[in-house]
């Protein structure tokens, strides 16, 4: 009983030495002049049957296993031209996963209907069909309409009581188009009245007719679009005046002057170097006041007539209309 207390208490005596000199190895590294004797339990041994074999030693072939990692040596020159590869990702393809069956929602689209927009004729190259023609008249003209007369709604054009041109609003232009050589009768027509009634003869050339405001309320006439000679580099210039509320008026191009062109008359041509040009126009009464200034531009072997209008009846409401003759 007394040999076995005694056995329990320096069992825990050696335990707590051993726990602190532990400790004392943890936090304070110990010099060979710091061990001491009393640093150690003099009465601590090593069993003999646990010693350490003296003979002990580590296998000098031991090395560590290939994991795929090359060390090289410490003498081995390192390759200037070495290079880490990228690594290399198994081929995994996309594993098959059907796409559902998702159709489209029935969306149904507004009903939106589209703008009124004019539709144009599409240009007809020459031989143009021949209106009111037959195997005995050979001879052909060609004309267009042009819309110059200002405070009206649109109009319908009848040739010969049928309806040729519709809703021709001021201050569009017709295309050319042939007529048989001979007298015709032209009609203008709008809201279920008739403006005027006119017979003109028509030539074998080509010709404007344009719808023109007058003492009586409406008119036609017709403008000749004759041929110009020019240059390669050259181009044909007139001008035309429509403008019935101005009385005669100037016309400035350049170095170039119209002056005094009287209502419905219609100037020479004038061959011009093609280019870019600023237009003044006055009226004659008063040609010191500026009334409108444009600028147009004409291309080399084109004939061009500006016409000279009103866009409300007044004598200083004055524009223009550059259109090319004999070209639709």
């Amino acid at each position: 009983m007394y040999g076995h207390s005694f056995i329990t208490i320096e069992y825990t005596k050696l335990k707590e030495q051993l726990g602190n000199t532990m400790n004392l190895f943890k936090t304070i590294p110990l010099t060979a002049a710091q061990l001491t004797n009393d640093s150690f339990d003099a009465g601590f041994m090593v069993d003999p049957d646990t010693a350490v074999d003296p003979a002990f030693s580590v296998d000098p072939d031991f090395s560590v296993p290939d994991y795929d990692v090359m060390i090289p040596s410490d003498d081995e020159d390192i390759d200037p031209d070495f290079s880490v590869m990228p690594p290399v990702y198994p081929d995994r393809p996309f594993p098959d996963r059907p796409f559902p069956d998702r159709p489209f929602p029935d969306r149904p689209y507004p009903d939106r209907p589209y703008p009124d927009r004019p539709i144009y004729p599409p240009f007809v190259p020459t031989p143009m069909p021949c209106l009111f023609c037959n195997n005995d008249q050979w001879v052909r003209g060609a004309i267009r309409f042009l819309n110059a007369a200002t405070g009206y709604n649109a109009f319908t054009i009848y040739i010969d009581n049928r309806p040729v041109y519709s809703n021709l609003n001021f201050p569009e232009l017709t295309r050319y188009q042939q007529v048989s050589q001979g007298y015709h009768t032209f009609a203008v027509v709008g809201n279920g009245y008739t403006y005027v009634r006119k017979s003109m003869y028509i030539g074998d050339g080509m010709a404007t007719i344009a719808i023109i405001n007058s003492s009586t309320g409406l008119d036609l006439t017709l403008i000749a679009d004759t041929t110009c000679p020019m240059s390669n580099a050259n181009a044909c210039f007139r001008v035309c005046n429509l403008a019935y509320y101005s009385g005669a008026v100037n016309v400035a191009l350049g170095n170039i002057y119209f002056n005094s062109v009287r209502f419905k008359q219609a100037t020479s041509f004038s061959s011009m170097m093609s280019g870019s040009y600023t237009v003044h126009v006055s009226r004659s009464a008063r040609p010191e006041t500026t009334l409108l200034t444009t600028t147009i531009s004409m291309r080399p072997r084109r004939i061009y007539t500006l016409y000279v209008l009103n866009w409300n009846p007044s004598s200083d409401a004055i524009q223009t209309l550059m259109v090319e003759d004999r070209r639709n």
